[in-house]
């Protein structure tokens, strides 16, 4: 049994730092021994100094007792040894960096194929194989319950039906506990989506060509060679009628918010919590927090999905948001943020062009997802150049290309199935941080104590994973740098022993507006 606990990658006590710091200690190491190196040939000289040579005349013995000091320091005992045991460690150190990261690559290059290679497969199988079985189970099933009757074919057709619906019903929940008890299943078959798109066309060669069209007419690469690609087929697949918002715009209307008893968020578990100070529900909202130098840190909270309907409606928090972020495509939601965030920071004076007020973005699921991709996103951070965090829980953002100077702080749990959806884990490197919880140790004996793939996607439970990250800062060097960098957006809510709590700046007043956000079409 696991017990309750979260492990920790990336950060400051990551792999990748600490590969970072083999890096700095391989030439500091050939650097020192040629120093020593040196030294070694400037005492070896003395040796040869005349006024050594004239000593040995007077006092033989003195003088042959001092070189051989001498060449004990300056020796293979000494110096020179010394010098090249840390060259040898020198390209021992440099080696093992590349040997890791080779190794690392491979592995990854290895995994990645096999993922492709099953989705190629499983492909071909679904229209071949699986389909035609299942057609036939559904039918057999329905022979067997189908009652006699004057009627038989209208009495078949229903048992058909009747079977069909209850498919969702009976299937349905053993699936998402067979996904929860083995999290990898999904995460490996997404990972092989590209294999999988190929797959269904060669299995269903009009199918293929339909892709194939569609891929040109939107100008994608057919047969798609990334996750990403294979999720833009799909979405051209939908032909402008599903998964497409190409022939709508978006409204952002906001409503301010009373900040009378607010307090400002004190940790993590205040930043993801679903009822916290910076909390929009949703909507998406924009906390401005003054600081003590005249500027305001600014929390946006980006709302998850709200409709999974694949057509586009009203409410743009839905599956074509979803498949769009997937496909690494601007969305609505993003321009929505966009604008939110400028309104909020012109409310307050600090919205002129070249203010780089500290800005924190953060989600859940695909809230989670849009944060990263604004954080990605260039025009964004030309308008908000003082993006400097990320947020997320339960969101698949391994593959958005976050850049180096935004801080991610990542939050999922082994048996969500969501963060698996991009199939790609989160990069290790010294700006992001991913927490990983194990919900099978920390919820056996509760009510809701099976580790079904959507009950972990829960808010609630990633609110107590924040608490348990909160509670874990102080003993964890990445999390605890990262509690550093996040000062701005969390040192407002904090006590200081000695000087009680930090005072914003004369006059300043927090600033809490939520924005509801709608998408209409074009044409009004």
């Amino acid at each position: 049994m696991n017990e309750p606990g979260i492990e920790v990658s990336g950060g400051a006590g990551g792999i990748a730092v600490a590969l970072d710091a083999l890096d700095v200690a391989a030439p500091a190491l050939r650097a020192v021994a040629a120093d020593l190196a040196d030294s070694a040939a400037d005492l070896a000289l003395v040796l040869a100094d005349p006024a050594l040579v004239a000593a040995a005349l007077v006092a033989p013995g003195r003088t042959a007792r001092t070189g051989a000091d001498l060449l004990a320091v300056a020796g293979p005992s000494g110096l020179l040894g010394t010098s090249l045991h840390l060259r040898v460690l020198a390209g021992t150190v440099a080696a093992a960096a590349e040997l890791y990261r080779a190794g690392e690559s491979g592995a990854r290059q290895a995994v990645e194929g096999v993922d492709r290679t099953a989705g190629l497969v499983l492909g071909i199988a679904v229209p071949t194989v699986v389909l035609p079985v299942s057609a036939a189970t559904v039918l057999g099933a329905a022979a067997l319950r189908t009652r006699p009757s004057p009627v038989w074919l209208g009495a078949y057709v229903g048992s058909v039906i009747g079977v069909v619906r209850e498919l969702p019903s009976r299937a349905g929940p053993r699936v998402d506990r067979v996904l929860g008890e083995h999290p990898w299943v999904l995460e490996h078959s997404v990972a092989g989506a590209e294999g999988l798109v190929v797959g269904l066309g060669l299995g269903f060669p009009p199918l293929g060509l339909y892709l194939a069209d569609r891929a040109d007419r939107a100008g994608l690469r057919y047969p798609p060679r990334t996750q990403a690609e294979a999720v833009a087929v799909v979405t051209a697949a939908g032909g402008g009628h599903v998964l497409d918002e190409s022939g709508f715009e978006v409204e952002v209307r906001a409503h301010p918010v009373s900040t009378a008893g607010w307090r400002p968020p004190r940790g993590v578990s205040d930043l993801v919590a679903a009822d916290g100070p910076v909390s929009g529900g949703d909507h998406v909202r924009v906390t401005g927090i003054p600081l003590t130098d005249g500027r305001y840190a600014w929390v946006v909270d980006v709302p998850g999905t709200q409709t999974f309907s694949p057509r586009p409606g009203t409410n743009p928090w839905d599956q074509t948001s979803n498949q769009l972020l997937e496909a690494h495509e601007r969305t609505l939601t993003m321009t929505a943020v966009t604008a939110a965030l400028s309104d909020a920071r012109a409310r307050t004076g600090r919205g002129a062009k070249g203010v780089a007020d500290p800005v924190l973005l953060g989600g859940h699921s695909q809230g989670g997802i849009t944060a990263a991709a604004l954080a990605a996103d260039p025009v964004f951070r030309a308008q908000h150049p003082g993006l400097s965090h990320v947020v997320t829980t339960g969101a698949p953002i391994g593959g958005v290309p976050v850049p180096e100077g935004v801080s991610v702080l990542s939050l999922e749990h082994v048996q969500d199935l969501v963060p698996a959806l991009d199939g790609a884990r989160n990069p290790d490197r010294a700006g992001w941080v991913t927490v990983r919880r194990d919900l099978r140790g920390d919820l056996r004996g509760a009510s809701d104590a099976a580790p079904t793939a959507t009950g972990a996607h829960s808010g609630r439970l990633y609110e107590s994973t924040g608490a348990l990250v909160d509670e874990r800062t102080v003993t964890d060097p990445s999390l605890l740098r990262w509690r550093e960098g996040a000062g701005d957006f969390l040192d407002a809510g904090r006590v200081d022993a000695q000087h009680g709590d930090p005072q914003p700046a004369a006059g300043a007043r927090p600033v809490v507006v939520d924005y509801e956000v709608r998408r209409v079409r074009r044409d009004g």
